[in-house]
């Protein structure tokens, strides 16, 4: 087409649907129906692990986006309700998650590092608060087939190469004579560690501010490595008792995961139990004392 002598050039070529965008030859969807369990039966490729992001549906803002970024590449901006899953080099993996409101595009921010072994799959919830601030929380397998159960797929905004994962190095180390250890420190008495961990109303994801207190809990643990410990959960009593007893289930869970995927204590040597909002520590009359009450404490006693 021209105007005179002048040639016009054809605009390019935009979408913009609920599920479909597309500029110029570049086209991709927000969601698919894919099933989880088609993702976790593919093998994972070699030197690679595979990772799982979700998100509930909770008290989350309902348009807020979380941009999902692993070793500072961004990945999918995740939205409430759906899961996606790449692949990733096994080693050390820092994950972040910024809501896309802020618009401050800080990949490093909040960073969350996790070792993870090749062939491996991991899980990880998504949260992100009314403020705007994102967390990342590792779950168990279980927990995520749980959770993932009638999930929308979220595909990947931007088409992303995953770069070809160098073998691990062969690594020959020569023994060394093995040192005498000291003997084993006994527990004589069983001991009640309280974490100061507080959840939001209706949360089951620990906050970074609080991973120090999960953190004495294990170095208390390594100290006495013959030792094993109950990982208490409490509500307050917001919600009905059957409800509260599966959210504190989820805390002292939240918690057991932390210690064992995190700090190297033997999941033989943690038991999770929930007890809902029976064991109150403070009045459930004011915001102060629900708070409290949503809790969780770890009794520690020596292996029978």
């Amino acid at each position: 087409m021209t105007i005179g002598t002048l040639p016009v050039a054809h605009a390019v070529n935009i979408v913009d649907e609920p599920n479909t965008k597309a500029v110029g030859h570049v086209v991709w969807h927000k969601q698919a129906n894919i099933d989880p369990q088609d993702l976790l039966d593919k093998a994972v490729p070699k030197d690679s692990t595979s990772l799982f992001f979700i998100r509930r549906y909770d008290n989350d803002p309902e348009q807020t986006s979380a941009n999902i970024a692993v070793n500072d590449r961004f990945q999918v901006s995740l939205h409430p309700g759906n899961y996606t899953q790449v692949y990733s080099c096994a080693g050390i993996n820092r994950l972040s998650a910024e809501a896309t409101g802020l618009k401050t595009n800080d990949l490093l921010q909040d960073v969350y590092p996790y070792t993870l072994e090749a062939g491996g799959t991991y899980f990880f919830y998504v949260d992100v608060d009314a403020a705007g601030n994102s967390e990342i929380q590792q779950i168990t397998r279980d927990s995520a087939l749980e959770v993932l159960e009638n999930k929308a797929y979220q595909t990947h905004q931007i088409t992303r190469v995953v770069p070809n994962c160098p073998p691990a190095p062969v690594v020959v180390v020569q023994p060394k004579p093995k040192p005498v250890a000291p003997p084993a420190l006994v527990l004589e008495q069983p001991v009640s560690i309280e974490l100061k961990v507080l959840f939001d109303n209706d949360k089951a994801i620990i906050k970074p501010q609080y991973f120090q207190e999960v953190k004495d809990v294990a170095d208390f643990m390594q100290k006495y490595p013959n030792t094993t410990a109950v990982i208490e959960g409490h509500t307050d009593s917001n919600a009905s008792d059957s409800y509260n007893q599966k959210l504190s289930q989820r805390r002292a869970d939240a918690v057991m995961q932390m210690l064992t995927a995190q700090y190297g204590i033997g999941a033989d040597r943690l038991t999770a139990v929930g007890y809902g909002e029976a064991r109150p520590v403070a009045s459930n009359a004011t915001s102060e004392g629900r708070q409290q009450n949503r809790r969780v404490i770890a009794v520690i006693s020596e292996r029978q």
